[in-house]
């Protein structure tokens, strides 16, 4: 299994992927390590990877570029001419941290504006799935509630329907009054909130918690003893 965004593949020069686990990656594929930060780190053909700390990934060169989730957003951006891609780590630490903004930012830089990107983001843990409580909701609100209207915030008290089918039972409430976390419509809010249309934005449906098992799920293996997997999403100029 893999999936590719339609909103990318309309660029002429880009290759991208957002694998499954285990699946065959491209040579000489640069990443960092990740710490849940906001800090972006334009990559070279020389660099070493998995090593310098970052959560962002910007370049111009030809060599692919990815992030490594297990229930994270993976954010696959690209220029509308394929000049310039990234590759963004999305956690809630990250998103609210203002990684989108930091990256956004890197391409305005080079003068790109956002209304000339497109956004790619891959499979992640659907609300179904992501159970959260009040505290970490109050959190998020202190600062950013401005972002989302009041009957449209990124999270319900009841907990939602998968998006698609699943292969795997999504989990039972495990503490008094959960609520239930959509980090794709976060990412969303965040991104309507620096320019960008959401025609320029593209969402896998595909849950890592519950659709596949071929997709790699934190959360699942801490309910159900899974082995510790990731999968990696790419891009690359061609």
């Amino acid at each position: 299994m893999s999936f590719q965004a339609g909103v990318l593949q309309q660029i002429t020069g880009i290759r991208h992927d957002f694998s499954n686990v285990g699946a065959a990656l491209p040579a000489n594929l640069f990443f960092c390590s990740q710490v849940h930060s906001g800090e972006v780190v334009e990559a070279s053909t020389t660099l070493p990877s998995g090593i310098i700390r970052g959560d962002a990934v910007l370049t111009r060169s030809a060599r692919p570029i990815a992030v490594v989730t297990a229930d994270c957003l993976p954010m696959l951006i690209s220029s509308h001419d394929g000049a310039w891609v990234a590759a963004v780590h999305g956690g809630w630490k990250g998103l609210h941290g203002g990684i989108i903004a930091h990256v956004l930012e890197h391409f305005a830089a080079r003068g790109i504006g956002v209304h000339q990107l497109r956004v790619a983001i891959g499979p992640s843990i659907k609300p179904c799935c992501y159970e959260v409580s009040a505290d970490f909701v109050n959190h998020l609100s202190a600062s950013q509630s401005h972002l989302w209207p009041a009957a449209q915030a990124p999270w319900s008290r009841q907990q939602p329907a998968p998006l698609l089918p699943p292969e795997i039972t999504p989990p039972q409430p495990t503490q008094e009054g959960s609520l239930w976390f959509d980090l794709s419509r976060y990412a969303l809010y965040l991104l309507r909130a620096a320019g960008m249309n959401d025609e320029q934005v593209e969402f896998s449906p595909l849950c890592t918690y519950c659709s596949t098992p071929k997709l790699a799920s934190y959360r699942r293996r801490g309910h159900r003893g899974d082995e510790k997997a990731f999968q990696y999403s790419w891009i690359a100029r061609t």
